[in-house]
Protein backbone atom coordinates (compact mmCIF):
# COMPACT_ATOMS: atom_id res chain seq x y z
CA UNK A 1 0.00 0.00 0.00
CA UNK A 2 2.97 2.26 -0.11
CA UNK A 3 2.38 3.15 -3.74
CA UNK A 4 -1.11 5.09 -2.49
CA UNK A 5 1.60 7.51 -0.25
CA UNK A 6 4.21 7.77 -3.04
CA UNK A 7 1.63 8.90 -5.56
CA UNK A 8 -0.43 11.48 -3.66
CA UNK A 9 3.21 12.84 -2.95
CA UNK A 10 3.78 12.88 -6.61
CA UNK A 11 0.77 14.48 -7.58
CA UNK A 12 1.16 16.99 -4.80
CA UNK A 13 4.66 18.01 -5.86
CA UNK A 14 3.91 18.41 -9.32
CA UNK A 15 0.50 20.39 -8.36
CA UNK A 16 2.50 22.90 -6.15
CA UNK A 17 4.91 23.31 -8.83
CA UNK A 18 2.43 24.20 -11.41
CA UNK A 19 1.83 27.69 -11.98
CA UNK A 20 -1.98 28.96 -10.54
CA UNK A 21 -3.03 29.15 -14.65
CA UNK A 22 -1.90 25.65 -15.13
CA UNK A 23 -3.76 24.89 -11.62
CA UNK A 24 -6.98 26.10 -12.73
CA UNK A 25 -6.54 24.91 -16.53
CA UNK A 26 -5.95 21.48 -15.04
CA UNK A 27 -8.97 21.55 -12.71
CA UNK A 28 -11.23 22.29 -15.44
CA UNK A 29 -9.67 19.27 -17.40
CA UNK A 30 -10.62 17.16 -14.51
CA UNK A 31 -14.34 18.51 -14.11
CA UNK A 32 -14.90 17.90 -17.66
CA UNK A 33 -13.78 14.16 -17.88
CA UNK A 34 -15.79 13.61 -14.74
CA UNK A 35 -18.69 14.96 -16.24
CA UNK A 36 -18.56 13.17 -19.07
CA UNK A 37 -18.24 9.68 -17.19
CA UNK A 38 -21.03 11.13 -15.60
CA UNK A 39 -23.13 11.85 -18.63
CA UNK A 40 -22.11 8.66 -20.36
CA UNK A 41 -23.11 6.23 -17.28
CA UNK A 42 -26.38 8.59 -17.29
CA UNK A 43 -26.92 7.84 -20.50
CA UNK A 44 -26.05 4.44 -20.85
CA UNK A 45 -28.82 4.12 -17.56
CA UNK A 46 -31.75 5.73 -19.13
CA UNK A 47 -31.77 4.40 -22.86
CA UNK A 48 -34.48 2.19 -23.54
CA UNK A 49 -33.46 -1.17 -24.32
CA UNK A 50 -35.80 -3.74 -22.41
CA UNK A 51 -39.10 -5.14 -23.01
CA UNK A 52 -41.32 -5.20 -20.34
CA UNK A 53 -43.62 -8.29 -19.45
CA UNK A 54 -41.00 -10.51 -22.12
CA UNK A 55 -42.21 -8.36 -24.77
CA UNK A 56 -46.36 -8.89 -24.51
CA UNK A 57 -48.06 -7.52 -27.17
CA UNK A 58 -50.40 -4.81 -25.73
CA UNK A 59 -53.34 -3.13 -27.06
CA UNK A 60 -54.01 0.08 -28.12
CA UNK A 61 -55.79 0.94 -24.72
CA UNK A 62 -53.46 -0.93 -22.89
CA UNK A 63 -50.60 1.58 -24.22
CA UNK A 64 -52.21 4.81 -23.61
CA UNK A 65 -53.10 3.69 -20.45
CA UNK A 66 -49.55 3.01 -19.29
CA UNK A 67 -48.33 5.97 -21.48
CA UNK A 68 -50.15 8.00 -19.24
CA UNK A 69 -49.36 6.30 -16.32
CA UNK A 70 -45.61 7.07 -17.38
CA UNK A 71 -45.90 10.53 -17.90
CA UNK A 72 -47.57 11.19 -14.62
CA UNK A 73 -45.00 9.39 -12.48
CA UNK A 74 -42.54 11.67 -14.34
CA UNK A 75 -40.87 8.90 -16.10
CA UNK A 76 -39.60 9.67 -19.80
CA UNK A 77 -37.11 6.88 -20.93
CA UNK A 78 -39.59 4.46 -22.07
CA UNK A 79 -40.51 3.91 -25.86
CA UNK A 80 -42.56 1.51 -27.69
CA UNK A 81 -41.87 -0.95 -30.35
CA UNK A 82 -45.15 -1.84 -32.19
CA UNK A 83 -47.49 -2.84 -29.10
CA UNK A 84 -44.56 -3.17 -26.89
CA UNK A 85 -43.56 -1.10 -24.35
CA UNK A 86 -39.65 -0.60 -23.79
CA UNK A 87 -38.18 0.74 -20.65
CA UNK A 88 -33.89 1.33 -18.97
CA UNK A 89 -32.80 -2.03 -18.28
CA UNK A 90 -31.32 -0.02 -14.77
CA UNK A 91 -34.85 1.40 -13.64
CA UNK A 92 -37.01 -1.49 -14.60
CA UNK A 93 -38.15 -2.12 -11.09
CA UNK A 94 -38.82 1.69 -11.27
CA UNK A 95 -41.23 2.18 -14.37
CA UNK A 96 -43.16 -0.89 -12.56
CA UNK A 97 -44.22 0.27 -9.56
CA UNK A 98 -45.18 3.57 -11.59
CA UNK A 99 -47.66 1.24 -13.61
CA UNK A 100 -48.93 -0.38 -10.38
CA UNK A 101 -49.49 2.72 -8.34
CA UNK A 102 -51.44 4.38 -11.44
CA UNK A 103 -53.43 0.93 -11.92
CA UNK A 104 -52.12 0.59 -15.65
CA UNK A 105 -50.52 -3.03 -15.50
CA UNK A 106 -51.93 -5.29 -18.53
CA UNK A 107 -55.19 -6.69 -18.48
CA UNK A 108 -55.71 -10.48 -17.89
CA UNK A 109 -58.47 -12.77 -18.09
CA UNK A 110 -60.89 -11.73 -15.17
CA UNK A 111 -58.95 -8.15 -14.00
CA UNK A 112 -62.07 -6.78 -15.38
CA UNK A 113 -64.02 -8.39 -12.87
CA UNK A 114 -61.64 -8.47 -10.10
CA UNK A 115 -60.94 -4.57 -10.65
CA UNK A 116 -65.25 -4.15 -10.41
CA UNK A 117 -65.33 -6.05 -7.68
CA UNK A 118 -62.43 -3.93 -5.69
CA UNK A 119 -63.67 -0.67 -6.69
CA UNK A 120 -67.41 -1.31 -5.48
CA UNK A 121 -69.04 0.87 -3.48
CA UNK A 122 -71.75 0.06 -1.27
CA UNK A 123 -73.62 3.29 -1.88
CA UNK A 124 -73.52 2.94 -5.49
CA UNK A 125 -76.83 2.80 -6.74
CA UNK A 126 -78.19 -0.53 -9.03
CA UNK A 127 -78.40 1.13 -11.99
CA UNK A 128 -74.68 1.96 -12.04
CA UNK A 129 -73.91 -1.60 -10.83
CA UNK A 130 -75.47 -3.29 -13.67
CA UNK A 131 -73.66 -1.28 -15.53
CA UNK A 132 -69.92 -1.98 -14.18
CA UNK A 133 -70.60 -5.57 -14.44
CA UNK A 134 -72.03 -5.16 -18.21
CA UNK A 135 -68.88 -3.56 -19.19
CA UNK A 136 -66.81 -5.98 -17.24
CA UNK A 137 -68.54 -8.98 -19.35
CA UNK A 138 -67.57 -6.65 -22.51
CA UNK A 139 -63.67 -6.27 -21.44
CA UNK A 140 -63.65 -10.11 -20.57
CA UNK A 141 -65.08 -11.66 -23.47
CA UNK A 142 -62.36 -9.19 -25.59
CA UNK A 143 -59.77 -10.15 -23.55
CA UNK A 144 -60.67 -14.42 -24.12
CA UNK A 145 -60.93 -13.35 -28.20
CA UNK A 146 -57.81 -11.65 -28.23
CA UNK A 147 -56.15 -15.04 -26.82
CA UNK A 148 -57.44 -16.66 -30.14
CA UNK A 149 -54.91 -18.04 -32.75
CA UNK A 150 -54.63 -15.03 -35.24
CA UNK A 151 -56.65 -12.72 -33.70
CA UNK A 152 -55.25 -9.27 -33.12
CA UNK A 153 -57.52 -6.95 -31.75
CA UNK A 154 -61.12 -6.82 -30.41
CA UNK A 155 -63.57 -5.40 -28.85
CA UNK A 156 -67.06 -6.48 -27.39
CA UNK A 157 -70.33 -4.10 -27.20
CA UNK A 158 -73.31 -5.34 -25.10
CA UNK A 159 -76.63 -3.88 -25.21
CA UNK A 160 -80.02 -4.14 -23.78
CA UNK A 161 -83.10 -3.19 -25.09
CA UNK A 162 -86.90 -3.95 -24.45
CA UNK A 163 -88.68 -5.83 -26.62
CA UNK A 164 -92.16 -4.66 -27.32
CA UNK A 165 -93.14 -7.69 -29.24
CA UNK A 166 -94.17 -10.38 -25.90
CA UNK A 167 -96.20 -9.85 -23.74
CA UNK A 168 -95.01 -9.14 -21.16
CA UNK A 169 -92.95 -7.17 -22.57
CA UNK A 170 -89.39 -8.52 -21.76
CA UNK A 171 -85.47 -7.21 -21.72
CA UNK A 172 -83.28 -8.25 -25.21
CA UNK A 173 -79.44 -8.34 -24.66
CA UNK A 174 -77.67 -7.89 -28.13
CA UNK A 175 -73.71 -7.87 -28.80
CA UNK A 176 -71.48 -6.34 -31.55
CA UNK A 177 -67.86 -8.10 -31.86
CA UNK A 178 -65.76 -6.15 -33.80
CA UNK A 179 -62.49 -8.40 -34.46
CA UNK A 180 -59.03 -7.75 -36.16
CA UNK A 181 -57.38 -10.70 -37.55
CA UNK A 182 -53.59 -10.49 -37.81
CA UNK A 183 -52.04 -8.89 -40.66
CA UNK A 184 -54.50 -8.65 -43.74
CA UNK A 185 -56.18 -11.88 -43.24
CA UNK A 186 -59.91 -12.14 -42.86
CA UNK A 187 -61.32 -14.35 -40.52
CA UNK A 188 -62.56 -17.91 -41.67
CA UNK A 189 -65.40 -20.01 -40.81
CA UNK A 190 -63.92 -21.66 -37.71
CA UNK A 191 -62.95 -18.08 -36.21
CA UNK A 192 -66.97 -16.60 -36.78
CA UNK A 193 -68.41 -19.28 -35.01
CA UNK A 194 -65.89 -19.73 -32.11
CA UNK A 195 -66.30 -15.85 -31.66
CA UNK A 196 -70.15 -15.90 -32.03
CA UNK A 197 -70.13 -19.34 -29.09
CA UNK A 198 -67.96 -17.11 -26.78
CA UNK A 199 -70.29 -14.44 -26.90
CA UNK A 200 -73.35 -16.35 -27.00
CA UNK A 201 -72.77 -18.33 -24.13
CA UNK A 202 -70.34 -16.24 -22.05
CA UNK A 203 -72.66 -13.16 -22.52
CA UNK A 204 -75.77 -15.33 -22.08
CA UNK A 205 -76.62 -14.00 -25.61
CA UNK A 206 -78.62 -16.05 -28.42
CA UNK A 207 -76.21 -16.66 -31.15
CA UNK A 208 -78.70 -14.74 -33.41
CA UNK A 209 -78.65 -11.21 -31.26
CA UNK A 210 -74.61 -11.43 -32.16
CA UNK A 211 -73.10 -9.76 -35.01
CA UNK A 212 -69.28 -9.57 -36.03
CA UNK A 213 -67.37 -6.95 -37.66
CA UNK A 214 -64.11 -8.34 -39.82
CA UNK A 215 -62.40 -5.37 -40.25
CA UNK A 216 -60.01 -6.91 -42.48
CA UNK A 217 -62.41 -8.29 -44.58
CA UNK A 218 -64.63 -5.41 -44.70
CA UNK A 219 -67.90 -6.89 -44.24
CA UNK A 220 -70.10 -8.08 -40.96
CA UNK A 221 -71.35 -11.58 -40.28
CA UNK A 222 -74.70 -11.76 -38.85
CA UNK A 223 -76.36 -14.28 -36.33
CA UNK A 224 -78.37 -17.36 -37.82
CA UNK A 225 -82.08 -16.30 -37.94
CA UNK A 226 -84.29 -17.95 -34.88
CA UNK A 227 -86.70 -19.88 -37.41
CA UNK A 228 -83.91 -21.70 -38.63
CA UNK A 229 -83.53 -20.04 -42.01
CA UNK A 230 -81.35 -17.97 -43.70
CA UNK A 231 -80.35 -14.53 -43.58
CA UNK A 232 -80.59 -12.07 -46.92
CA UNK A 233 -76.42 -11.84 -46.95
CA UNK A 234 -76.28 -15.92 -46.26
CA UNK A 235 -75.62 -18.75 -48.59
CA UNK A 236 -75.33 -22.39 -46.85
CA UNK A 237 -74.09 -23.97 -49.81
CA UNK A 238 -70.96 -21.19 -50.28
CA UNK A 239 -70.55 -21.19 -46.14
CA UNK A 240 -70.92 -25.09 -45.98
CA UNK A 241 -68.24 -26.20 -49.19
CA UNK A 242 -65.82 -22.81 -47.40
CA UNK A 243 -66.47 -24.63 -44.04
CA UNK A 244 -65.17 -28.28 -45.64
CA UNK A 245 -62.34 -26.83 -47.94
CA UNK A 246 -60.81 -25.18 -45.43
CA UNK A 247 -61.27 -28.60 -43.06
CA UNK A 248 -59.69 -30.80 -45.68
CA UNK A 249 -57.17 -28.33 -46.55
CA UNK A 250 -55.68 -28.27 -42.64
CA UNK A 251 -55.88 -31.78 -42.76
CA UNK A 252 -53.92 -32.53 -45.80
CA UNK A 253 -51.17 -30.04 -44.80
CA UNK A 254 -51.00 -31.47 -41.48
CA UNK A 255 -50.21 -34.95 -43.76
CA UNK A 256 -47.80 -33.42 -45.80
CA UNK A 257 -45.80 -31.05 -42.86
CA UNK A 258 -42.66 -33.20 -44.12
CA UNK A 259 -42.46 -31.51 -47.37
CA UNK A 260 -40.88 -28.01 -47.39
CA UNK A 261 -43.00 -25.50 -49.54
CA UNK A 262 -45.80 -27.96 -50.60
CA UNK A 263 -48.53 -26.14 -51.97
CA UNK A 264 -52.41 -27.56 -51.21
CA UNK A 265 -55.68 -26.58 -53.22
CA UNK A 266 -59.01 -28.54 -51.86
CA UNK A 267 -62.05 -28.08 -53.59
CA UNK A 268 -65.56 -29.90 -52.34
CA UNK A 269 -68.42 -30.14 -54.69
CA UNK A 270 -71.72 -30.88 -52.23
CA UNK A 271 -75.30 -32.47 -52.47
CA UNK A 272 -77.12 -29.78 -53.17
CA UNK A 273 -79.87 -31.41 -50.97
CA UNK A 274 -80.04 -29.48 -47.68
CA UNK A 275 -82.44 -32.31 -46.15
CA UNK A 276 -83.36 -35.96 -47.02
CA UNK A 277 -85.92 -37.73 -45.04
CA UNK A 278 -87.61 -41.01 -45.30
CA UNK A 279 -90.52 -42.03 -43.54
CA UNK A 280 -91.21 -46.70 -44.60
CA UNK A 281 -94.42 -47.56 -43.13
CA UNK A 282 -94.57 -51.22 -42.95
CA UNK A 283 -98.34 -52.71 -42.16
CA UNK A 284 -98.43 -56.61 -40.32
CA UNK A 285 -101.06 -59.15 -41.62
CA UNK A 286 -103.16 -59.52 -39.05
CA UNK A 287 -105.18 -56.91 -37.24
CA UNK A 288 -104.57 -55.41 -33.92
CA UNK A 289 -106.98 -54.74 -31.57
CA UNK A 290 -107.03 -51.11 -30.53
CA UNK A 291 -110.54 -50.73 -28.60
CA UNK A 292 -112.66 -52.96 -26.75
CA UNK A 293 -116.15 -52.47 -25.04
CA UNK A 294 -118.58 -54.80 -23.36
CA UNK A 295 -121.99 -53.65 -22.14
CA UNK A 296 -123.87 -56.09 -19.98
CA UNK A 297 -128.27 -55.82 -19.41
CA UNK A 298 -130.46 -57.97 -17.04
CA UNK A 299 -134.09 -57.61 -15.80
CA UNK A 300 -135.75 -59.06 -12.91
CA UNK A 301 -139.32 -58.91 -11.59
CA UNK A 302 -140.76 -60.03 -7.88
CA UNK A 303 -144.56 -59.69 -7.21
CA UNK A 304 -145.76 -59.55 -3.86
CA UNK A 305 -149.58 -60.24 -2.25
CA UNK A 306 -151.64 -57.14 0.12
CA UNK A 307 -152.74 -58.77 3.69
CA UNK A 308 -156.13 -57.22 6.36
CA UNK A 309 -156.07 -55.42 9.26
CA UNK A 310 -153.97 -57.33 12.16
CA UNK A 311 -156.28 -59.68 14.65
CA UNK A 312 -159.59 -60.82 14.55
CA UNK A 313 -162.97 -59.06 13.54
CA UNK A 314 -166.03 -58.30 15.82
CA UNK A 315 -169.27 -60.61 14.89
CA UNK A 316 -171.24 -57.90 16.69
CA UNK A 317 -173.14 -55.59 13.36
CA UNK A 318 -172.84 -52.06 13.49
CA UNK A 319 -171.30 -49.16 12.04
CA UNK A 320 -167.73 -50.38 10.96
CA UNK A 321 -165.11 -49.17 8.21
CA UNK A 322 -165.10 -51.36 5.13
CA UNK A 323 -162.18 -52.48 4.23
CA UNK A 324 -160.80 -52.20 0.69
CA UNK A 325 -157.91 -54.77 -0.58
CA UNK A 326 -154.89 -53.21 -2.41
CA UNK A 327 -153.08 -54.26 -5.27
CA UNK A 328 -150.15 -56.60 -5.31
CA UNK A 329 -146.46 -55.02 -5.54
CA UNK A 330 -144.26 -55.92 -8.20
CA UNK A 331 -140.30 -55.39 -8.84
CA UNK A 332 -138.50 -55.99 -12.12
CA UNK A 333 -135.09 -55.70 -12.68
CA UNK A 334 -133.30 -55.69 -16.37
CA UNK A 335 -129.27 -57.18 -16.68
CA UNK A 336 -128.25 -56.24 -20.20
CA UNK A 337 -124.87 -57.53 -21.71
CA UNK A 338 -123.10 -55.79 -25.04
CA UNK A 339 -119.37 -56.16 -26.18
CA UNK A 340 -117.46 -54.04 -28.98
CA UNK A 341 -114.33 -54.74 -30.37
CA UNK A 342 -112.25 -52.14 -32.27
CA UNK A 343 -109.21 -53.88 -34.68
CA UNK A 344 -106.90 -52.20 -37.31
CA UNK A 345 -103.95 -53.34 -38.98
CA UNK A 346 -100.32 -53.34 -37.69
CA UNK A 347 -97.93 -50.93 -38.56
CA UNK A 348 -94.10 -50.45 -38.34
CA UNK A 349 -92.55 -46.38 -38.99
CA UNK A 350 -89.23 -45.84 -39.87
CA UNK A 351 -88.07 -42.69 -40.18
CA UNK A 352 -84.82 -41.94 -41.94
CA UNK A 353 -83.23 -38.42 -42.01
CA UNK A 354 -79.78 -37.16 -44.12
CA UNK A 355 -78.13 -34.20 -43.29
CA UNK A 356 -77.80 -32.35 -46.34
CA UNK A 357 -75.10 -30.32 -47.80
CA UNK A 358 -72.81 -32.87 -47.72
CA UNK A 359 -69.47 -33.69 -49.96
CA UNK A 360 -70.16 -35.74 -53.06
CA UNK A 361 -66.62 -34.98 -54.53
CA UNK A 362 -63.23 -33.85 -53.27
CA UNK A 363 -60.38 -33.29 -55.35
CA UNK A 364 -56.96 -31.97 -54.18
CA UNK A 365 -53.72 -30.16 -56.00
CA UNK A 366 -50.46 -30.50 -54.28
CA UNK A 367 -47.71 -29.11 -55.61
CA UNK A 368 -44.34 -30.02 -54.28
CA UNK A 369 -40.87 -28.15 -55.30
CA UNK A 370 -38.62 -29.58 -57.88
CA UNK A 371 -35.44 -28.55 -55.26
CA UNK A 372 -37.06 -30.87 -52.89
CA UNK A 373 -36.35 -33.74 -55.79
CA UNK A 374 -32.47 -32.18 -55.82
CA UNK A 375 -32.41 -32.32 -52.05
CA UNK A 376 -33.21 -36.23 -51.78
CA UNK A 377 -30.69 -37.17 -54.61
CA UNK A 378 -27.82 -35.31 -53.15
CA UNK A 379 -28.96 -37.03 -49.95
CA UNK A 380 -28.85 -40.41 -51.59
CA UNK A 381 -25.28 -39.37 -53.20
CA UNK A 382 -22.92 -37.84 -50.63
CA UNK A 383 -20.23 -36.17 -52.10
CA UNK A 384 -16.98 -38.02 -50.53
CA UNK A 385 -14.79 -35.39 -48.96
CA UNK A 386 -12.00 -34.22 -51.12
CA UNK A 387 -13.67 -34.43 -54.72
CA UNK A 388 -16.19 -32.31 -56.69
CA UNK A 389 -20.02 -32.14 -56.03
CA UNK A 390 -21.73 -33.43 -58.99
CA UNK A 391 -25.33 -32.83 -60.33
CA UNK A 392 -27.85 -35.47 -60.85
CA UNK A 393 -29.46 -36.05 -64.61
CA UNK A 394 -32.89 -35.86 -65.92
CA UNK A 395 -33.47 -39.00 -65.49
CA UNK A 396 -32.10 -39.58 -62.14
CA UNK A 397 -34.54 -36.45 -61.15
CA UNK A 398 -37.66 -37.89 -62.83
CA UNK A 399 -37.35 -41.21 -61.25
CA UNK A 400 -37.33 -39.38 -57.72
CA UNK A 401 -40.27 -37.06 -58.71
CA UNK A 402 -42.40 -40.31 -59.82
CA UNK A 403 -41.69 -42.17 -56.61
CA UNK A 404 -42.24 -39.28 -54.55
CA UNK A 405 -45.57 -38.54 -56.00
CA UNK A 406 -46.85 -41.70 -55.80
CA UNK A 407 -46.10 -41.73 -52.03
CA UNK A 408 -47.70 -38.60 -51.55
CA UNK A 409 -51.13 -39.65 -53.44
CA UNK A 410 -51.36 -42.93 -51.07
CA UNK A 411 -51.35 -40.75 -48.49
CA UNK A 412 -53.77 -38.07 -48.88
CA UNK A 413 -56.24 -40.16 -51.09
CA UNK A 414 -57.40 -41.79 -47.61
CA UNK A 415 -57.84 -38.09 -46.14
CA UNK A 416 -61.14 -37.85 -48.88
CA UNK A 417 -63.79 -39.57 -49.25
CA UNK A 418 -64.64 -42.20 -52.04
CA UNK A 419 -65.79 -40.98 -55.07
CA UNK A 420 -69.81 -41.85 -55.67
CA UNK A 421 -70.45 -44.75 -58.17
CA UNK A 422 -70.67 -44.67 -61.73
CA UNK A 423 -68.79 -40.83 -61.11
CA UNK A 424 -65.29 -40.11 -63.32
CA UNK A 425 -62.93 -42.08 -62.30
CA UNK A 426 -60.48 -39.23 -62.87
CA UNK A 427 -57.62 -39.28 -59.58
CA UNK A 428 -58.93 -37.19 -57.09
CA UNK A 429 -55.34 -36.46 -55.76
CA UNK A 430 -53.36 -34.67 -58.33
CA UNK A 431 -49.33 -34.02 -57.52
CA UNK A 432 -47.65 -31.85 -59.65
CA UNK A 433 -43.68 -30.44 -59.51
CA UNK A 434 -43.29 -26.66 -59.41
CA UNK A 435 -39.92 -25.16 -60.70
CA UNK A 436 -39.28 -23.38 -57.50
CA UNK A 437 -36.89 -19.45 -58.57
CA UNK A 438 -34.99 -19.11 -55.85
CA UNK A 439 -35.53 -15.83 -53.77
CA UNK A 440 -32.68 -13.52 -54.11
CA UNK A 441 -31.43 -12.64 -50.72
CA UNK A 442 -31.36 -9.00 -49.67
CA UNK A 443 -28.10 -6.68 -50.42
CA UNK A 444 -26.15 -6.47 -47.70
CA UNK A 445 -26.17 -3.26 -46.35
CA UNK A 446 -22.98 -1.07 -47.59
CA UNK A 447 -19.96 -0.38 -44.53
CA UNK A 448 -20.45 3.43 -45.25
CA UNK A 449 -24.59 3.28 -44.65
CA UNK A 450 -23.34 0.71 -41.81
CA UNK A 451 -21.26 2.65 -40.55
CA UNK A 452 -23.48 5.85 -40.58
CA UNK A 453 -26.20 4.17 -38.83
CA UNK A 454 -23.90 3.08 -36.35
CA UNK A 455 -22.91 6.97 -35.95
CA UNK A 456 -26.52 8.51 -35.71
CA UNK A 457 -27.21 5.87 -32.48
CA UNK A 458 -24.03 6.25 -31.09
CA UNK A 459 -22.82 9.72 -31.56
CA UNK A 460 -23.21 11.00 -28.27
CA UNK A 461 -21.14 8.32 -26.92
CA UNK A 462 -18.63 9.14 -29.39
CA UNK A 463 -18.94 12.87 -28.24
CA UNK A 464 -18.51 12.32 -24.81
CA UNK A 465 -15.25 9.87 -25.30
CA UNK A 466 -13.85 12.54 -27.66
CA UNK A 467 -14.03 15.57 -24.88
CA UNK A 468 -12.96 12.60 -21.85
CA UNK A 469 -9.71 11.68 -24.38
CA UNK A 470 -9.03 15.57 -25.50
CA UNK A 471 -8.81 16.28 -21.81
CA UNK A 472 -6.96 13.23 -20.77
CA UNK A 473 -4.19 14.14 -23.44
CA UNK A 474 -4.35 17.52 -22.75
CA UNK A 475 -3.84 17.03 -19.15
CA UNK A 476 -1.04 14.35 -19.88
CA UNK A 477 0.69 17.05 -22.17
CA UNK A 478 0.31 19.52 -19.51
CA UNK A 479 1.92 17.49 -16.54
CA UNK A 480 4.78 16.10 -19.14
CA UNK A 481 5.16 19.86 -19.89
CA UNK A 482 5.48 20.92 -16.08
CA UNK A 483 8.05 18.01 -16.09
CA UNK A 484 10.05 18.85 -18.92
CA UNK A 485 10.13 22.15 -17.49
CA UNK A 486 11.64 21.75 -13.98
CA UNK A 487 14.22 19.33 -15.69
CA UNK A 488 15.27 22.23 -17.73
CA UNK A 489 15.36 24.82 -14.92
CA UNK A 490 17.86 22.29 -12.56
CA UNK A 491 19.60 21.77 -16.00
CA UNK A 492 20.13 25.36 -16.23
CA UNK A 493 20.81 25.92 -12.49
CA UNK A 494 23.63 23.50 -12.26
CA UNK A 495 25.08 25.01 -15.51
CA UNK A 496 24.83 28.39 -14.68
CA UNK A 497 26.36 27.32 -10.96
CA UNK A 498 29.02 25.37 -12.64
CA UNK A 499 30.01 28.78 -14.62
CA UNK A 500 29.56 31.13 -11.81
CA UNK A 501 32.09 28.95 -9.60
CA UNK A 502 34.59 28.90 -12.62
CA UNK A 503 34.35 32.64 -13.09
CA UNK A 504 34.45 32.86 -9.51
CA UNK A 505 37.56 30.74 -9.70
CA UNK A 506 39.65 32.77 -11.83
CA UNK A 507 38.92 35.74 -10.71
CA UNK A 508 40.57 34.68 -7.64
CA UNK A 509 43.28 32.76 -8.81
CA UNK A 510 44.04 36.38 -11.29
CA UNK A 511 43.08 38.43 -8.86
CA UNK A 512 43.92 38.41 -5.35
CA UNK A 513 42.91 41.79 -4.91
CA UNK A 514 39.38 41.17 -5.06
CA UNK A 515 37.77 43.94 -3.35
CA UNK A 516 35.75 42.96 -0.03
CA UNK A 517 32.47 42.89 -1.58
CA UNK A 518 33.98 39.94 -4.19
CA UNK A 519 30.12 38.65 -4.53
CA UNK A 520 28.97 41.44 -5.64
CA UNK A 521 28.27 42.13 -9.40
CA UNK A 522 30.52 44.85 -9.67
CA UNK A 523 33.48 42.26 -10.04
CA UNK A 524 35.96 42.27 -13.21
CA UNK A 525 37.54 39.44 -14.63
CA UNK A 526 40.71 40.45 -16.64
CA UNK A 527 41.30 36.63 -17.81
CA UNK A 528 38.01 36.68 -19.52
CA UNK A 529 38.13 40.00 -20.73
CA UNK A 530 34.19 39.97 -18.98
CA UNK A 531 32.75 40.82 -15.88
CA UNK A 532 30.63 39.10 -13.39
CA UNK A 533 28.03 41.43 -14.22
CA UNK A 534 28.34 40.86 -18.22
CA UNK A 535 28.27 37.14 -17.38
CA UNK A 536 24.94 37.31 -15.55
CA UNK A 537 23.42 39.84 -17.91
CA UNK A 538 24.02 37.27 -20.71
CA UNK A 539 22.72 34.75 -18.35
CA UNK A 540 19.23 36.66 -17.29
CA UNK A 541 18.91 37.62 -20.90
CA UNK A 542 19.22 33.98 -22.14
CA UNK A 543 17.32 31.86 -19.41
CA UNK A 544 15.67 34.29 -16.53
CA UNK A 545 14.55 31.37 -14.65
CA UNK A 546 17.94 29.58 -14.31
CA UNK A 547 19.54 33.45 -13.85
CA UNK A 548 16.36 33.69 -10.63
CA UNK A 549 17.19 30.15 -9.34
CA UNK A 550 20.78 31.17 -9.19
CA UNK A 551 20.66 34.20 -7.36
CA UNK A 552 18.19 32.69 -5.09
CA UNK A 553 20.60 29.73 -4.29
CA UNK A 554 23.48 32.52 -3.36
CA UNK A 555 21.23 34.09 -1.30
CA UNK A 556 20.37 31.09 0.21
CA UNK A 557 23.54 30.23 0.93
CA UNK A 558 24.92 33.80 2.20
CA UNK A 559 22.09 33.84 5.16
Amino acid sequence: MDFLPKAYGQLSDLFRSMTPAARLTTGLLVAAIVISLLFLFRQQTERADELLFGGRTLTNEEVANMSAALSKAGLNGWDTAGNMLRVPRGQRHTYIAALVENNALPQDSGSAWEKMFTEHSPFENRKMGELRSRYALEKDLAFTIREFTGIEAASVKIQEITNDQVFPPRLQKRAAVTVKAAGTQSLDANQIRMIRDVVAFGGGIDRSDVVIADTNGHRSYEGPPKDGGLSGDQNAYADTQRRYEQEFTHKIVDRLSMYPDAKVTVYVELDQTLEDRTTLVKYDEKPTPLKTRTTSSDERTTTSSSGGRPGTEPNGVGNRSVAVNSSPESETTVTESVEETENTSGATYQVTRKPGLVPRIVTVSVGIPKSYFKKIWKQQNPTPEGSDPTEPTPAELQAIEALEIATIQEAVTPLIPKAPPGEDSYPRVKVTAYTDLPIPEPPTPSLASTAGVWFASNWQTIAMLGVALFGVVFLRGMIQSAQDSDLAAIDANNDAVRRMAELSGNEDEEDEGYTEFGNSLRGRSPHAGRSLRDELTELVREDPDAAASVLQNWITEAV
